[in-house]
């Protein structure tokens, strides 16, 4: 089994959260979760636009316990995971445990343009691997190659790509 390559789905939603970031005023409403697990550590960002108003909170969670960073820190950590150069996906079903040797993200992202006739989300669960030789080494360490995205668009209850 093949693990389907995200990098163009990856640059279109790297470009959607500069834009989020850059012009947050184009959008009427947005809410945007992202969780980053890198070894044993977490860091989580959040930012959602509620009747005008944007709160925008992050946190890391470390085997020492939480604690508050900055929301403009988290944020570009997130970016950077998306800037890596390659990344599958896991597709929820079954869900395996994540291997704690690459770095993973959960991103929860819905918005709505002013003006648009309705909105649009996703929910994905990537993970960030170097090459194609990489992704299979990821696939084989899973141990259950239903729990990797093998063909797109990716779909199901639990998660989704743009809808």
């Amino acid at each position: 089994m093949t693990a389907s390559r995200y990098t163009d789905y990856i640059q279109d939603l790297k470009a959607a959260l500069d834009d989020l970031h850059g012009n947050s005023d184009r959008y009427q409403t947005f809410d945007l979760h992202a969780e980053l697990a890198m070894g044993a550590n977490l860091l989580v960002y959040e930012t959602r636009k509620r009747k005008g108003q944007i709160d925008t909170m992050a946190y890391a969670r470390t085997p020492a316990g939480n604690k508050p960073v900055a929301p403009d820190m988290a944020r570009d950590r997130v970016l950077s995971f998306l800037a890596m150069q390659e990344h599958i996906a896991l597709t929820g079903d079954p869900m395996i445990s994540i291997n704690e040797e690459y770095p993973h993200a959960v991103i929860s992202f819905e918005h709505r343009a002013k003006g648009a006739a309705s909105k649009k989300s996703m929910k994905m669960i990537f993970a960030g691997v170097n090459d194609a030789e990489d992704a299979a080494r990821y696939v084989t360490a899973a141990g259950n190659p239903a729990a990797i995205v093998s063909a797109r668009p990716h779909s199901s209850k639990k998660l989704w790509e743009w809808k």
